[in-house]
């Protein structure tokens, strides 16, 4: 079943509050404040581990496109988070 996450910018607690109450009924919707602090919504330092020395090319490639899709989505994310206060994310 696809879920829905409502993130909510820190400064929209109303919005927050209206958006809980509305979907409360819905087991699929989810809304949460975004607990990100400012280095994080800049995209701040990657706390995974990089891909070892000796990890096949491919492998490498592969994280490298994950990382660049994530930082894609995060620069959507913050950016609606600035000019609608909320963003809907589907899940699964």
């Amino acid at each position: 079943m696809e879920r829905h996450l409502f993130l909510v910018a820190r400064d929209q607690p109303d919005l927050h509050e209206y958006l809980a109450r509305e979907f409360v009924s819905e087991g699929n919707v989810e809304v949460i404040l975004d607990r990100r602090v400012a280095g994080e919504r800049r995209g701040g330092h990657d706390r995974r581990q990089p891909p070892r020395a000796g990890a096949a090319r491919a492998d490498r490639r592969r994280a490298e496109r994950r990382l660049l899709a994530e930082r894609r989505l995060r620069q959507l994310v913050d950016g609606q988070l600035r000019s609608l206060g909320y963003a809907m994310l589907r899940i699964g």
